[in-house]
């Protein structure tokens, strides 16, 4: 691998162009990938075309999975932080819940 080309690619400004994509409504979004797509796949064989669409692809999933990730991890922080809260203040959860199992039967038998 040319290691010169591979420091110029690394050393792009994705974050400038992520924050431009950003501001695309979901049409204008669609529209510039449809775009891209098209001015790209002339220039490329069959065998490229799916080999590039296959890396895309995967690029796509990784940056998913460690998003999902993270929203995944911010939940089950901002979940911890509530029921520690909860605790803190002398409240216990299992009192909570038995407390509404009892307003439920209260109201079913209404």
């Amino acid at each position: 691998m040319n290691n010169e080309a591979f420091n110029k690619f690394i050393n792009q400004d994705f974050k400038g162009l992520s924050d431009w994509f950003s501001t695309l409504n979901p049409y204008e979004f669609t529209f510039v990938a449809t775009i891209i797509g098209g001015v790209i796949a002339p220039l490329l064989n069959t065998s490229q075309q799916n080999s590039l669409g296959n890396f895309f692809e995967q690029l796509g999933q990784t940056l998913e999975t460690i998003s999902a990730q993270a929203q995944t991890n911010n939940q089950w922080k901002q979940n911890k932080e509530f029921n520690d809260n909860f605790n803190d203040q002398g409240t216990n959860i299992n009192d909570l819940r038995m407390e509404l199992e009892r307003l439920r039967r209260k109201i079913d038998n209404n």
